[in-house]
């Protein structure tokens, strides 16, 4: 079991912020350090899967535009990609209910992204709950699951919110590779240049960052890396899969669509309330 590589401690971040901890940061210690050392600090955060020659492909920020098509071509491959959705970011979660359902029944893992892709280092513990609860109780209405995995908007995270995200029985998630999708600079091709350079790395174990609402990431970087990535021997898992835990804290029966199917009166994109 590779937890040394798998694991970041936050206290092993700890002298890179007083009080974030970003992605970019952990994968940079993880660099320097020629390995993650082990910490007292009971909160961890994945970043990268556990078993080599699994490659775990994320996106974030959905339910909205090409997820659908990115979910239809994992399935082509026999492949699976885990899903952190929002639940008012670019669109209304319960807006795009039957395409999430399509989803979770291919045996793509449906994840937690916060409400409305907000800053959980800036939240207070109510605003954080609240953000939490608002993604479970979608999830639990269209799905019938509670969420497992979460991912912090932006990579970003501190020890109070962590322990708190934690105590509800999450496992936190970010990445150890950025397609560099959401930097408004990367087109796909250079987008899939960096992944192609990624793959020589095979068969080191990746968590891979994109974003389902760019046209660019459904429509050139997916369709080219997913056969390349498999053709270099990768096996392409959900998160869970390949951290070989359970991808939900609770599964039950969905329900029927009524009237509180709304993001009527939740806080919008990046709002706290």
């Amino acid at each position: 079991m590779l937890f040394h590589s798998t694991f970041l401690s936050l206290a092993s971040v700890a002298l890179l912020s007083a009080s974030t901890v970003s992605a970019e940061s952990a994968a940079n210690v993880e660099a320097s350090s020629g390995g993650l050392e082990r910490r007292s600090a009971m909160t961890k955060v994945v970043t990268t899967c556990k078993n080599r020659g699994e490659f775990a492909m994320t996106f974030d920020d959905g339910p909205y535009g090409w997820g659908s098509g990115i979910a239809k071509l994992f399935t082509k491959y026999n492949s699976h990609a885990t899903f952190f959705v929002n639940g008012n970011n670019y669109d209304c979660i319960y807006d795009e209910a039957d395409d999430l359902i399509k989803r979770y029944k291919a045996g793509h893992t449906i994840a937690s992204h916060t409400w409305g892709h907000t800053d959980v280092t800036k939240l207070t513990d109510a605003q954080l709950n609240k953000q939490l609860d608002l993604v479970e109780t979608a999830l639990k209405k269209i799905l019938g699951i509670k969420p497992k995995l979460f991912r912090p908007p932006y990579g970003a995270i501190n020890e109070r919110a962590a322990k708190l995200i934690e105590s509800r029985g999450y496992t936190i998630v970010t990445w150890d590779f950025d397609s560099n999708d959401s930097d408004g600079h990367t087109t796909g091709p250079q987008s899939v240049k960096l992944y192609n350079k990624l793959a020589n790395s095979y068969p080191k174990p990746h968590i891979a960052l994109n974003h389902e609402v760019y046209k660019s990431t459904g429509e050139t970087v997916v369709p080219q890396v997913v056969p390349m990535l498999l053709k270099k021997g990768y096996k392409l898992v959900t998160v869970d899969a390949c951290l070989g835990i359970n991808p939900y804290q609770a599964v039950g029966k969905a329900s029927k669509r009524d009237k509180t199917w709304t993001c009527r009166g939740t806080p919008g994109p990046g709002k706290a309330q």
